[in-house]
This record gives structure tokens, sequence and C-alpha cells, in this order.
């Protein structure tokens, strides 16, 4: 239920006319408002009477600003606030969505389908706060929403920054959520973002079987659970539970990253609807509520821009009643329970319409003209000196104002403020379609509704190209200027310096040579696949970030000594190595990795497939 508010207050706060109050708790309130451009938004205020409280003021302040640090799909970007206005205030966009704890509370665990979204979604959400030198410290069910894209990850009140050291509380005091803290944080020792790992771990053990992993009758019992005993995963599917082992070891130098998680998924299937069909039928009936409200002539009073408040009218004979919006009610209990963060989403604008007709006349270089590029040089000489306006609201920057970093696959990856940009060449267009778009005569493809796009490339029945991703759907303009630019600019190529002493320019699929694996699939410029006998073999280079080994070292002979993956190298039907080509300065390392899979035989006996394959492929790697 949304209730009004009284005659005494003003309808507006800021630049946003407020709708009505979706609830409060201890130290603030959350109220519904719409924006100039008529989007909903969620405004967080404090309660008056703890305003003279430098600590909540201090503690407001913060939350603003670590909420602000803060961008990626799966997380919430602060649209607008003011610190110092009475009350302060916080106001993010609304997003329709379930709380996980109440999806999986009414309508049961859920199915591995959406737990592989849930998981990836929460992954690449971590990611992105962890970028920023974030630890979120309180990640629970009760702080993810399910929305129809996907999930989101809100409330930053008690998130702090790695190193810092500075404390919340008293000494010796623990903050979190009892179930779903990690055994550092049960020990009130310093915590790293292993520690959201750690909870990630319970919460998608609560998520697939209705239960945390490590419960007991009673916070000291749980908090015991989770410092000595072993994770209850026996109700587990059996597909996520080495994942959820994973993330659920006591030693935080062992469980695996968010970026090793995202690489163990892999790239899901594009739905259009990921969660069981009642949550959706949850949303589509908060947002009809929502459109509902708007349209009540009682529920929304427009005021123009600089009228005074005039005194409050006698009470109408009818009295206006609340108006009741479902399931926004229970989404608002959760911010306030939470009284801090609001997710948000971007708005619901359609994408641009494409304006180019025309039929493609270019086809992109083969994959080995599109391995060993200086990829960031390349994208920023080609983007030109300014970039129009991006996500989260941001105004138009100088390339020169961005930090462009490589990725594992010899991308780039770009960010300022709010705003991301990240390029792939050669990249698998897995899950992108057709469009009607023409850049300087080469075709483009674009992900669903996404602002991701695909100048196309590909042969042989396999679709690759230059991957543009601004990792949101509101506004394209980011992407459509980088895919101009750049399709301009591929004749543009160059190699970097050390491209022939580095696995950038090496061809995955030329590092086998044998007759008996079939015909080799690039599915991508650094990937490469075969079949046979029910096995896949799968080649990857790549350039991550060195990272501390958590799985053994194994001795193949010949002085070829890998690593097995620190998630799960020998799985079930699964084995995977991992060989260290060199290391790049402090920060990156170059790896060529190994996997077979087969749902039929067990991890020992696809090892010794793989282990004699990845002494040859060693064998054929550039001299170093």
């Amino acid at each position: 239920m949304i209730e009004p508010l009284s005659p005494t207050e003003s309808p507006v706060i800021g630049r946003y006319r407020v709708q009505g109050v979706l609830g409060s708790g201890g130290m603030g309130r959350v109220v519904l408002a719409t924006g100039p451009d008529g989007r909903f938004v969620a405004i967080k205020q404090i309660h008056a009477h703890l305003l003279d409280d430098r600590e909540f003021r201090a503690r407001f302040e913060r939350e603003v600003a670590i909420s602000a640090r803060v961008s990626g799909a799966f997380t919430a970007a602060v649209v607008d606030f003011d610190t110092k206005a009475e009350p302060p205030w916080l106001a993010s966009l609304f997003i329709p969505g379930v709380p996980l704890d109440k999806a999986v509370r009414e309508l049961g665990p859920l199915p591995v389908p959406a737990m592989r979204t849930l998981a990836s979604g929460l992954a690449s959400a971590l990611h992105s706060i962890h970028s920023t030198g974030l630890v979120h410290r309180d990640l629970k069910p009760a702080n993810v929403i399910l929305a129809t894209d996907g999930p989101r990850v809100i409330d930053f009140g008690i998130a702090q920054a790695t190193g810092t050291g500075a404390p919340l509380t008293e000494v010796g005091a623990v903050v979190g959520s009892p179930a779903y803290m990690s055994p550092e944080q049960a020990m009130s020792e310093p915590v790293t973002s292993a520690s959201d790992v750690f909870s990630l771990g319970s919460m998608l053990c609560m998520a697939a079987t209705g239960k945390s992993p490590f419960a007991a009758n009673s916070a000291p019992y749980t908090l015991f659970n989770i410092v000595h005993s072993e994770p209850q995963l026996e109700n587990v599917p059996v597909e996520l539970r080495e994942l959820i082992a994973g993330c659920l070891r006591k030693d935080p130098k062992t469980r695996p990253t968010p970026a090793q998680i995202l690489d163990y998924l892999g790239v899901l299937p594009v739905q259009a609807q990921p969660w069981p069909a009642p949550v959706h039928a949850q949303i589509a009936e908060q947002t009809r509520n929502l459109v509902a409200l708007t349209s009540d002539p009682e529920a929304t009073q427009i005021i123009p821009a600089h009228t005074p408040i005039a005194a409050p009218p006698p009470a109408p004979s009818r009295r206006r009643r609340p108006v009741l919006l479902g399931g926004i009610a229970a989404a608002a209990a959760v911010l306030i329970a939470a009284i801090t963060f609001v997710v948000l989403r971007p708005g619901d604008e359609p994408a641009p319409t494409p304006t180019t007709v025309a039929a493609p006349t270019k086809t992109l270089p083969a994959l080995d003209g599109l391995r060993g590029v200086d990829t960031c040089a390349w994208v920023i000489q080609a983007l030109g000196a300014t970039l129009p306006e991006g996500a989260a609201d941001k105004a138009a920057t100088t390339v020169a104002d961005w930090r462009w970093l490589p990725t594992a696959s010899w991308g780039c990856d770009g960010s300022s403020g709010g705003a991301r940009l990240a390029v792939e060449i050669g990249a698998a267009l897995e899950g992108f379609g057709a469009t009607s778009k023409v850049a300087n005569g080469y075709g483009v493809a674009q992900r669903g509704e996404d602002c991701a796009f695909g100048i196309e490339g590909g042969a042989d029945g396999q679709r690759w190209g230059i991957v543009v991703d601004t990792f949101t759907r509101t506004d394209c303009a980011l992407a459509d200027h980088a895919v101009d630019r750049l399709a301009a600019a591929i004749g543009a190529l160059s190699a970097e310096p050390a491209a022939a002493q580095s696995l950038s320019s090496v061809d995955p699929c030329a590092l086998l040579d044998d007759p008996t694996l079939g015909r080799a699939t690039a599915k991508s410029a650094h990937v490469c696949e075969w079949v046979r006998d029910n096995n896949t073999i799968r080649i990857t280079t790549s350039q991550p970030r060195q990272r501390v080994l958590t799985g053994k070292a194994v001795d193949l002979g010949d002085g070829v000594i890998v690593e097995e993956d620190s998630i799960s190298g020998v799985g079930e039907h699964r084995c995977q190595r991992v060989y260290l080509f060199r290391k790049i300065g402090e920060t990156y390392r170059e790896d060529v990795e190994v996997l077979v899979s087969n749902p039929a035989e067990s991890g020992d006996e696809l090892c010794a497939v793989a282990d004699p394959l990845m002494k040859q492929a060693v064998g054929r790697l550039p001299a170093r």
C-alpha cells in the first residue's frame, strides 16, 4: 500500500513529484515519486529527529558516496541526491520486482535455469562492486530483487572500501546478517571481496533449496556452523553443487572470484522470462498498478516548476483512499527494512531505431587478421576525442577522461563514472540477432534489447565479429557512436609490439595436430573446439589478471606443469587444465586452457584425454 503525504508536506522533493509514502523504518522512509521525464523513482530520506545526530548524517553521506561509485548491469546506480537538504535524500529509479526471499518463500526454490541466471547476474554485480574497491558485506536474499531481465543487488548501507580498516561499529561487533555471513565476518576478522563470494554461495544454496546451508535454531548456532561446520548441500541440484561448494570454502583465498564464476557458468542463452512464470506475473501486476497510479487524477497532482506551495485547502467531503500497489508494497518493505539503497533500473524507452537500411557491402578480415591487435590503443584512437552522453545520465566526456584496461580475451574495457564501454575483437556472436543497421558497409547485429552490438564477421557457418557493449538498455548513443567509429577504423587495426611472443596472435585451432580429433571449429579468435567420441575438447588462450593459485599443480612430464581450475578442475564430467605461458608485469598473465567434457565420463577418464593434448599444445606455443 502507498500512503498519501500529509496535507502539510511539500509534494515535491528536488525535481521530483511525490506520489506517496512506500514505508518507513527506524532511520528513515522511502517515498515513490516521478521524475521530470515521467519515470518512477524511489527517494530515501532520513527521519527529522535524527538530523542532529552527526553519526547518522555521516553514514548517510557515506552511503550516497558508495552508491554513486557502483555501476553495472546487475547493480543499482544513483540518479540524484542532495545531502545538504533538510532532510537529505537519495533518489534512484524504481524497478518493479520481487525480493528473492519472498519469491522462494512463497513460490519455492528456483529451477536450475533460473539459478544459473541468478548466479551469473550476482557474480556480475559483485565483479562491478569489487572493481570499485568495495565489499558489499551484507549480501542476502532480502537485498536481491528479481527484475524482468535479471537480478539486482541493493543495499550498500554497510559496504566498505577494501583496505580502509574503518570500523562501522564498536570493536568486536559483528556486522551483517548471520545466516549469510562469511566465517571471517562471524569471527569479527577483516573482510575482503572473498567474503561476498561466501555470502553468494549461501544465498545460492537458499535459492536452490529453500534454506541456508548453515541453518540452525539460533543466530549463535548459525554462526558456529558457518565457522566450523561443512555446508548442507545434499539437496542442491548436482549441476550447481560444485559451484556453490567452491564459494563456501572456509579459507577465503581458495574461493573463486566473481570473474572465475562467470567463466565457469559460461555464456547463458537469452531468455525473455528468466524466472518462473508466477514471478513475472507479480512483476507485471506491479507495473500495471504503477501505470494506474499516475493515470488516477486523485492520486497525482502536477506542481508547475517554481510554484509556491499554498496552504492546504479544506479537506474534501470524500476522503482520498490509499492506493493499493499489490507486490510493490512487498518490494518497498525490503527497501525500508534495509533502510538504505533503493534498487534502480534504467527507464523503458525503446532503443533508437536504426535509420540505415542499406545492405552490407564489406566483410571483416579473417580471424587471423583480428588476433594480436593492441585493442585499447586501437579503440582509443578510433573513438575520437569526445564520447557522447552515455549510461547513467552521464554527460559527454573526452576519451582521455576514461580508464581503459585490457580484458582476459585481449579486448578493452573502459569506464568513466557510471558509464562503461567494452570492446572485444573476434568475439563469438552467440545470442546476437541481425538488424538493418549498417556501419561503414559492415552489417551490425544486436544482443536482445541491450545496447550491445556486433560488427558482423564469420565464415563456414560460424558467427563472430567485433562486439561493443555499454551494459545498458536505455540509451544506446554511446554504443552507436562506438560502432560507427570502430567500423570506420577497421582498416587501421595494428598488431601490438609483442604480438610475436604473445598468445594473443596464436590460433588455438593450430595448437593441436591430431587427425583423430576431426574438424576444428573456431568459436572465436581465441577459442577452438573439437568433438570426438562424445568428448567436447576446447582450447582457450587468455590474458587474465594474476591470481592466487587455489588448484593443485599437476606435472605432465617433459617440464609441462599445469594447474587445475580454481573452482573445479576435475569434476564429475569434466577435466580442465591451465598452463601458465608467461607473466606480464605484476598484473596480467597469459594462459592456455584445455577443457574436456563428456556427460558419460568421469573426471579422471577425461584428464587422461586432456593431459596429452595439453602437452601437444604447449609444444606448439611461440618461443618466449
